[in-house]
């Protein structure tokens, strides 16, 4: 469990009456002036704090559905203070709010069919983008616009724009912590004389031909610049050379693009012209993420969440973010799936289920449990700063949505393979992608 801070605002109010006074001037006779009236004052009202809105939903039993207990662990600060919020909610709309372990792969059926049958088993559910998009292609799950006023909701504009499909906002988020750029090995750096890339970032110089420099002088004695899995690399050098799989605006593949082709002609490079990346042994996941944890390269990709893996690594580290690419501005955080909640269609008073669901979650402070979380796993200020500019700098597009998740597995690994070139590979692979994209949305 994360630890949890919570600050509160303690604010007293003074309140001073100031009575004017005046005196009588002195007189030779024997009566005295009048005495000055004081001047009247304004009578303060104060104004009463508008009574608290409740809600009478008659005992219904409101169930939040996801793959993992969501129940609060009572018996700690962040357990029980969600706990008093479950409480107070319960008796302010008059519900019993309970909370379903679903397994991951029923989720979805038992949603569809619940949905369709009129009696949505979830009033709210826990989804990634890529599960939901299905359903919202289908007209499933509630648009936030159409039930609610945004400009009210407690979400702040990022976590209104993280979960937008559309341009409509359908995700319930009450925190942003995603990541996504570059662990590297700290030691490694020092010993080889290299300049740190935290230092290359805060100077705007954190790029691919400066991540490339570094990756040629670490590859040597048996030790490389890079681990990466062919898929992940591409999507992150994509990404960072202000390129997209999909413009989800028109629904069209622009791998194609000048700069994704140029992003992926660079991969192709680090693969076989510089051969600075080590190869895989089997397993494109594991092995990239045990190469670096191994000490046996000096550069991977990864999330913050991968920090748990490397706390007694025997190696200083450090975390930056994915080096930027000659058409970019800036460095940026690829983002193409994201979970958060959502409320299906069917759901009597969905309106009232937000306000339920907003009530439920702890926004004072939320900012702080984040930057607690990665205090608690990240090795340095550097690196915790890094977390930090992450959250400011994420760029979604869910490409993997429109049916596109599993589509480019081979192409990727062909490109880094050097079997195909990147414009071969691509137009080989756009037909079908295209094929399917236009079948989400409806075209064929």
């Amino acid at each position: 469990m994360k630890k949890f801070k919570l600050s509160f605002l303690i604010m007293t109010m003074l309140v001073l009456l100031l009575a004017a006074c005046s005196g009588g001037k002195e007189s030779t006779g024997t009566e005295k002036e009048p005495e000055k009236e004081s001047e009247p004052q304004e009578e303060v009202v104060k104004e009463e704090e508008p009574a608290e809105e409740t809600y009478d939903l008659g005992g219904r039993v409101i169930k939040i559905v996801d793959h993992y207990d969501r129940n609060p662990l009572i018996g700690n600060e962040f357990g029980d203070l969600r706990q008093e919020l479950l409480e107070a909610a319960e008796k302010k709309y008059n519900v019993k709010i309970e909370y379903v372990v679903v397994p991951f792969e029923e989720k979805i059926n038992q949603l569809t069919n619940t949905i369709l049958a009129g009696e949505p088993f979830a009033d709210i559910i826990g989804l990634s983008a890529t599960q939901a998009g299905p359903l919202i292609q289908q007209d499933l799950i509630y648009a936030l616009d159409d039930i609610i006023d945004l400009s009210e909701s407690k979400m702040t504009q990022g976590m209104k724009d993280i979960g937008k499909f559309d341009e409509k906002a359908y995700m319930l988020k009450f925190q942003v912590n995603e990541s996504g750029g570059m662990y590297y090995n700290k030691t490694m750096f020092e010993e080889a004389g290299l300049p740190d890339p935290y230092e290359l970032q805060k100077a705007g110089e954190w790029t691919w031909e400066a991540m490339l420099d570094s990756a040629k002088k670490l590859t040597k004695d048996g030790t490389y610049g890079l681990s990466a899995d062919p898929s992940i690399i591409s999507e992150y050098s994509i990404f960072s050379n202000d390129a997209q799989y999909l413009d989800t605006t028109t629904g069209e593949i622009v791998l194609d693009s000048p700069n994704s082709i140029e992003a992926l002609d660079f991969v192709v490079s680090l693969y076989n012209e510089h051969k600075v990346i080590k190869p895989n042994e089997g397993n494109d996941w594991e092995d990239p993420r045990r190469y670096f944890t191994e000490g046996l390269v000096g550069m991977t990709q990864g999330w913050i969440w991968e920090a748990y893996d490397r706390v007694e690594a025997p190696f200083e580290w450090g975390y930056v973010m994915w080096p930027k690419g000659p058409k970019a501005s800036s460095n940026v955080v690829p983002l193409s799936d994201v979970s958060g909640d959502f409320i299906p269609k069917g759901v009597k008073d969905p309106e009232v289920v937000y306000k339920i669901w907003e009530d439920l979650q702890i926004w004072d402070g939320w900012e702080d449990d984040v930057v607690d979380w990665f205090e608690s796993v990240l090795p340095s200020e550097a690196a915790i700063d890094t977390a930090v500019t992450m959250l400011e700098n994420i760029k979604p597009n869910y490409w993997k949505v429109y049916n596109l998740e599993d589509a480019f597995y081979e192409t990727f690994s062909n490109i880094a393979s050097g079997a195909e070139s990147p414009t071969q590979a691509i137009a080989k692979v756009k037909g079908e992608a295209q094929s399917r994209v236009d079948e989400f949305l409806g075209k064929k």
